[in-house]
């Protein structure tokens, strides 16, 4: 696919002529802070202190986006492609894992020759349907890399701004959030790693054979590999999404990473599973089956990818727009788990009131 830089070239040059700009207000801020410090008294050590600051600052203020560039570049090729954990290359990973836990004796029953086939079917077919999904992850990864491009660039552009607060001991705070959330964005694929060791044991759980052993015609291992690979669709478009909030929110709150991910999942499972049964009950009576799983697979698409954002259930607008009165949790009328009185409630606001 074609780079960012070949994509936004105009934006590029805007950002570093802002960028330019700013370095204006960021040596005369550097000029008030010295002020500051010369008027509230000082010493020969805190001098040397405030003078290493500054020359820190300098550099960061000249070399922020280079450096930036090179620590995302460092971060995606020795996380991703170095552990071997992008999303995108599911379907290898699974037949990885099947080449290396399948039995490899000689001494077969009929049994076995019977249950081999239907599990290797099941697997092809499992194979195919990881490859679709690793096809949209590695599209969904495309627009993530753009996305993140733009907010480092656009937070570049703004950096001599908030570097220049660094100097002045009131707003030290404020300039150093301001990098910090600029580090975020540069570990994404971080949070996609994490992500990435919980779909490995997802295909763990996929390719155990202990169940062929259990049941000789593999009707287990067959549930137990269509369970997974439901599960593991699920966890690799959410966690595309949801990985970048994640690593944000580890780095400004301390929070576990793990522990978000799982949260954050369950949580979204739950509303998407609502959501689509909604949208599919809602298409079902016009009687085309078509119509019907595409409505549930739209809704369930946008509820798992909104939801994963932290951005409510966008799928809910599918089941607003049915005039239904919205579901609710347990029969409280005042829960709106999925969203769908929100996005009633805005329809209704956008209609002109003709009476």
């Amino acid at each position: 696919m074609a780079s960012f830089e070949s994509l936004f070239p105009t934006f590029l040059q805007k950002c570093a002529e802002l960028h330019e700009l700013l370095r204006i207000v960021a040596f005369m801020l550097f000029i008030v802070g010295t002020i500051m410090f010369v008027v509230h008294g000082f010493t020969g050590k805190t001098l040397m202190l405030h003078m290493l600051r500054l020359f820190i600052l300098t550099a960061l203020l000249v070399m922020l986006p280079q450096w930036g560039n090179q620590v995302q570049q460092l971060v995606q090729t020795s996380i991703l492609n170095g552990l071997g954990v992008d999303p995108s290359n599911v379907q290898d990973q699974y037949n990885q894992l099947l080449v290396i836990k399948r039995d490899t004796g000689s001494d077969h029953s009929w049994w076995d020759i019977l249950g081999d086939l239907s599990g290797f079917t099941v697997e092809i077919i499992i194979s195919g349907v990881l490859w679709l999904v690793g096809e949209f992850a590695s599209l969904l990864i495309f627009w993530a890399y753009i996305i993140q491009k733009f907010i480092l660039f656009s937070s570049y552009a703004l950096s001599p701004l908030l570097i220049g607060f660094m100097a002045i001991r009131p707003l030290r705070s404020v300039g150093s959030r301001y990098l910090m959330n600029i580090v975020g964005v540069l570990l994404w694929p971080l949070g996609w790693a994490v992500a990435a060791l919980i779909t490995q044991g997802i295909l763990d759980f996929m390719t155990d054979p202990s169940f062929k052993f259990i049941d000789p015609t593999s009707t287990l291992y067959s549930l137990q590999a269509t369970v997974g690979v439901v599960v593991v669709a699920f966890w690799i478009v959410f966690s595309t999404i949801a990985a970048p909030v994640v690593i944000q929110k580890v780095l400004a709150a301390g929070e576990l990473a793990g522990g978000q991910l799982l949260g954050g999942a369950v949580s979204s499972f739950f509303q998407t599973a609502a959501t689509t049964a909604g949208a599919a009950a809602i298409a079902a009576p016009i009687g085309i089956p078509a119509v019907t799983a595409g409505a549930a697979g739209i809704a369930a698409l946008l509820s798992t990818m909104s939801s994963a954002a932290n951005m409510g259930s966008a799928g809910a607008i599918i089941i607003a727009g049915s005039g239904l009165p919205p579901r609710s949790a347990r029969g409280r009328p005042g829960d709106d788990i999925t969203g769908d009185k929100a996005v009633r409630d805005l329809i209704a606001k956008s209609k002109p009131n003709y009476y």
